[in-house]
């Protein structure tokens, strides 16, 4: 009998261990995977990580505030250019090609900037200028991507911006908003939060709208549209952004975009992350 109860102990115990052994793995996993996910953007199919995203949704706002309005072409040829000088990344002075800068590596030695490396470092203003040459360049809008790119950059070797117009045409669908909820970014929970007046501020200033009010937690733009939406997505990893929502729709960092009820078509809602 005392044999039995020894046996039936130990098959207990070891149960006992098993399932222990079993949390312990699964927390263990539960905080690996939080620890290193890698931060992505999913964005039309494509993968940027975040600061390739936040460059992106600058350069599109920097299109659609220029002093004359222009067609999205213009959005897939800037695209596909910086997609081919910088992979979107925006390049400080000293780390391009000669005197390269920028996330349109431009060359100050050739004008660019006014011969300022510091001014190309800000990314709307190197677009800008990228359109200022662009438009000025005769039937721009027709002709092939690797024409009017080169055009206006005159690289070495100016077929290869052609390879980027079908990524450079889903991001401007994208960030346009042609796509609602087309971006989408997961990341580690921020360790630092802007303030909604910042946010505000720089959602007006790199989109060119007025309308965009800090209201507690909360950044609230009145007739914005899914063009603000994927801005504030893009940018949400480096201020802080928790939720995004608008007409029916909902992205948070840890799910990605959701359907939930009661969402306004009226404004666009950015909700901080709270430390």
């Amino acid at each position: 009998m005392a044999t039995r109860n020894t046996r039936l102990f130990l098959a207990a115990l070891v149960v006992v261990v098993m399932i222990g052994a079993a949390l312990a793995v699964r927390a263990f996993w539960t905080t690996a995977k939080s620890q290193f996910t890698a931060d992505s953007c999913t964005i039309g199919g494509y993968q940027l990580d975040p600061e390739q995203a936040s460059v992106a949704a600058t350069m599109v706002g920097a299109v659609t505030k220029y002093r004359v309005n222009l067609p999205s072409r213009a959005i897939v040829l800037v695209l596909g250019a910086a997609l081919q000088e910088s992979k979107l990344m925006n390049v400080p002075p000293g780390q391009g090609d000669r005197d390269s800068v920028g996330v349109l590596q431009q060359r100050p030695s050739q004008g660019w900037g006014g011969g300022s490396a510091a001014a190309l470092t800000d990314v709307g203003e190197a677009t800008k200028e990228f359109l200022d040459k662009l438009v000025a360049v005769p039937n721009w809008e027709k002709l092939p991507l690797a024409v009017a790119v080169q055009d206006v950059q005159i690289s070495a070797d100016g077929t290869l911006y052609a390879q980027h117009e079908p990524e450079a045409k889903a991001l401007t669908d994208a960030f346009l908003g042609t796509t609602p909820a087309g971006v989408s970014c997961s990341f580690a929970k921020p360790t630092k939060v802007a303030t909604t007046a910042k946010v505000a501020a720089q959602v007006s200033r790199e989109l060119g709208i007025t309308t965009p009010t800090a209201v507690g937690q909360t950044v609230q733009v009145p007739g914005a549209r899914w063009q603000t939406v994927a801005w504030l997505v893009a940018n949400a990893s480096k201020l802080g952004i928790d939720k995004v929502a608008y007409n029916g729709k909902q992205w948070t960092r840890s799910d990605g975009w959701k359907s939930v009820a009661g969402v306004s078509s009226t404004a666009v809602v950015a909700t901080m992350y709270a430390l």
